[in-house]
């Protein structure tokens, strides 16, 4: 290969497929629109079981064992009744609790001289040869991977097809002081979601993660839950990230010539369910299966991984729009039938372990 593979986007999944390139001796630049690392507060990742090994085998210094929280166990509540526990019953953790910005500096640190700071993606063109365009610089490649997140450049340059919509939520982050007891809660009101996520930093704390359709004061409304539902958090002197719209988007082909889609560009979830990030790493985990071909922009290697991570990823779309429809609108006999499942789910050890292993598989 003459010209080096480009990378659209240095968050955490244009790193780790910097790291799977470099790793198999493959040359490459990342295109990065931020004129440098910027720390993003309170931002936690729940991370599967299949995330860790990988990331753990990509690079042994990242020790993720050493620094994640683990989760020993998950409660889920429909309002204030405690519906489900999820736990292990083979005394694995249920999933492990990180700091996005931590993962992502200690990700940067082995690829940041690959890393074109401050470049904006302007154009791209297609003739045989790959020339993209930035407000420095055009850069050529044989391929380019488009790791650049849900308002993804090079999806609208390239103009993929793709189907959005938003889910009328925004949400909001923070982290507040708890002794949680590696037990992460999430509790599901007609309002929206709230999860509490175990998280040990220099002090336990709870990573909060609110997705709401309030459109009043959002402190106040967690308040108002905290009392309501006797959780118990200490909410004084809280402070919240600034909210941001939940939307679902999806590239229908994750593919054209020389180019290939992953990550947060090819799809984007509800929070709600956890997994956004760790089926990003799924999609790295699939190419570097197929690294070879792929970067050799073989038709079949592409469209074998396309419609592969399309089908994952459609079938946690409908998980997500299951629980949010069902979750998100019960009242009345619904609620009634809602929390009666989640009792008899509760008491299928069987069943819920399934439902552990299927979640911690990218």
């Amino acid at each position: 290969m003459t010209k080096p593979v480009l990378i659209a986007g240095a968050g955490v999944i244009g790193c780790l497929l910097a790291h799977v390139l470099k790793k198999h001796e493959i040359p490459f630049k990342i295109i990065e629109k931020s004129p440098g690392f910027k720390k993003i507060p309170y931002r936690t990742i729940a991370l599967t079981k299949d995330s860790i090994h990988f990331l753990n085998s990509i690079d042994k210094n990242l020790d993720l064992n050493e620094w994640t929280t683990p989760v020993e166990k998950m409660e889920l509540f429909h309002k204030n009744d405690l519906g489900i526990v999820l736990d292990s019953n083979n005394e694995e953790k249920v999933t492990s609790i990180a700091l996005l910005s931590k993962l992502h500096e200690k990700l940067l640190k082995n690829v940041k001289d690959e890393i074109l700071w401050n470049s904006t993606i302007s154009d791209i063109s297609n003739n045989g040869t790959l020339k993209v365009q930035t407000n420095n610089e055009e850069l050529e490649a044989d391929f380019m991977f488009a790791t650049d997140g849900a308002n993804s450049k090079v999806r609208e340059i390239c103009d993929f097809e793709s189907e959005e919509w938003f889910y009328g939520q925004n949400a909001y982050v923070t982290c507040i002081e708890a002794d949680h007891k590696n037990i992460a809660k999430q509790y599901f009101t007609k309002n929206g979601t709230l999860a509490l996520l175990p998280l040990n930093d220099d002090k336990q704390f709870y990573s909060v993660i609110f997705c709401t359709n309030s459109t009043g004061d959002v402190k106040q409304d967690l308040f108002d839950m905290n009392e309501l539902f006797n959780i118990q958090l200490k909410l004084n002197d809280i402070e919240f990230s600034s909210g941001f719209e939940l939307k679902h988007s999806r590239a229908l082909q994750l593919y054209s010539s020389r180019i290939l889609l992953c990550g947060d560009a090819a799809n984007t979830f509800h929070p709600m369910a956890g997994q956004g990030l760790n089926l990003g790493i799924g999609d790295i985990m699939e190419i570097e299966k197929n690294l070879n071909d792929l970067v050799s922009n073989k038709e079949e290697a592409l469209k074998a991984y396309s419609e592969k991570r399309n089908n994952k990823n459609l079938q946690m779309t409908w998980i997500i729009q299951s629980l949010f429809g069902a979750f998100g609108n019960a009242n009345g006999v619904t609620e009634i039938i809602l929390n009666s499942g989640m009792r008899l789910l509760d008491k299928a050890p069987g069943l819920k372990q399934k439902i552990i292993e299927y979640a911690n598989k990218n």
